[in-house]
């Protein structure tokens, strides 16, 4: 029997012949096409990888960031600063609780003595300063020597 190509095929072997040169003849054209290019480009050229940017091109591609929609950037902002938000006002607002406390306190004193010492008798008073008027009566007048 013969196949297409008008060679005779040998018994048992089938096909595999044929595959087996088709594909040593791709692989042959194949080398003679890259040895063709690297000598007409410099071997380096077809074995070294793709060129990449230089080092410029390169720190600009990192550097650029695709720009989000300003509903996400300002929903990362909110979820990474409201914790500590949230702490520090609850702190302040701890604080102002104690200063006004505080300050209440110092209200109700501050009330407290006033009722008290407008509900003591003049006479108390009139007593204090006579006592003091007596002191200063007490000292001795020191007279200069002219």
């Amino acid at each position: 029997m013969t196949e297409n190509d008008g060679r005779p095929q040998e018994p048992g072997r089938g096909e595999a012949p044929d595959l087996i040169d088709d594909a040593l003849k791709l692989v042959d054209g194949l080398q003679r096409k890259l040895v063709t290019a690297g000598v007409r480009r410099g071997v380096g050229a077809v074995t070294s990888a793709p060129r990449k940017g230089d080092v410029w091109e390169e720190a600009i591609r990192l550097e650029t960031k695709p720009e989000r929609p300003a509903v996400e950037e300002l929903f990362d902002i909110v979820r990474t600063s409201a914790p500590e938000v949230a702490g520090h006002l609850g702190r302040a607002g701890l604080a102002l609780a104690g200063a006004l406390g505080r300050t209440w306190d110092v209200v109700e004193r501050s009330l407290e003595q006033t009722g008290s010492d407008a509900s003591r008798p003049q006479a108390d008073d009139s007593g204090a300063e006579s006592a003091q008027d007596r002191r200063e009566e007490a000292k001795p007048q020191v007279t200069s020597g002219d």
